[in-house]
């Protein structure tokens, strides 16, 4: 895997990463959902336009939301963007948390009040809620006001709204059709992991979606990294640092330590097994090296 051209994203750069990381052991998904959706799109990306994050107002009222937009004659056909207007929210939710009926609502107000401010008719919008367990609770309130219908494996669009309308339940997409969004889990199986990382290979700006996906599967990705030094595969140089000192660093002080207890303990055995050789006393060998009487029987 060849390096990455540095991110371009504010706020969510990769050093900025690290640091976050280092501090505590939460897992920054908005960056990775960023990445995610940027290369389930990428057959159609010249088309459309990618904001992170977007500033309602002068205030500080940010919210954490993508906006895509797309020009007004194209017609996407990747499964979860058929829906996509000129001007499209999409709202993410981490593998921590639900997705609630207020959750819902608050999604729809911040659409419309984006499309107030930035003079977009309703009839451009679409808003996507993307959750990563089954909203069961969401889904059947809104199935007592309008038609919810499961369009695809893991995407449920809500027909009746003033707007375009679908929740994308990550755990229940196709790995084969929807490898980036539904690698965004806490469950993978290696297979998956593998699957991730081989399908990163050249891709650019990729280590925030890496570190996401790393950090919420870090059992599996020990494993992954075992894997990989076995085969003497080497990934870019700051995610090859990121493993050794996440998963190689701790092994090795761990062998290093188990050498010197093992080594202490042949010192010991070598100075007990002089001391009867020159007839000492077993208690008295015991007493200055350790060593149980029954292991110094034991020495020839």
């Amino acid at each position: 895997m060849s390096e990455s051209p540095p991110n371009i994203i504010p706020d969510h750069d990769l050093e900025g990463t690290e640091r976050d990381e280092a501090k505590s052991p939460r897992t920054l998904w908005h960056p990775a959902v960023v990445r995610a959706i940027e290369f389930e799109l990428e057959d159609c990306r010249d088309d459309l336009a990618i904001e992170a994050e977007y500033q309602l107002t002068t205030e500080p009222l940010r919210i954490d939301v993508l906006i895509i937009k797309k020009k007004r004659d194209v017609i996407l056909k990747k499964n979860i963007a058929r829906i996509f207007r000129q001007c499209n929210i999409i709202e993410y939710k981490s593998p921590d948390d639900h997705v609630t009926v207020e959750d819902y609502d608050k999604t729809h107000a911040y659409a419309r009040l984006y499309a107030s401010l930035n003079k977009v008719r309703t009839h451009d919008l679409s808003v996507t809620m993307t959750t990563t367990r089954h909203p069961r609770k969401l889904l059947a309130f809104l199935k007592d006001q309008f038609k919810v219908r499961q369009e695809q494996q893991g995407i449920y669009l809500v027909e009746g709204e003033v707007y375009p309308t679908q929740i994308i339940v990550v755990k229940e997409l196709s790995d084969k059709e929807n490898l980036w969004l539904a690698s965004l889990r806490k469950d993978l199986t290696l297979k998956q992991i593998t699957q991730a990382f081989s399908a990163s290979v050249g891709k650019p700006n990729i280590e925030p979606f890496l570190y996401a996906i790393a950090n919420a599967n870090p059992k599996v990705l020990e494993e992954f990294y075992m894997q990989q030094k076995q085969q003497n595969v080497i990934l870019t140089e700051k995610l090859d640092t990121y493993f050794t000192n996440k998963y190689a660093a701790p092994w090795i002080a761990k062998g290093e330590a188990k050498g010197k207890a093992e080594g202490r303990n042949e010192e010991k055995t070598e100075i007990a097994r002089n001391m009867k050789n020159r007839g000492c006393d077993p208690d008295f060998i015991s007493e200055v090296t350790g060593l149980s009487t029954d292991e110094i029987e034991r020495l020839g």
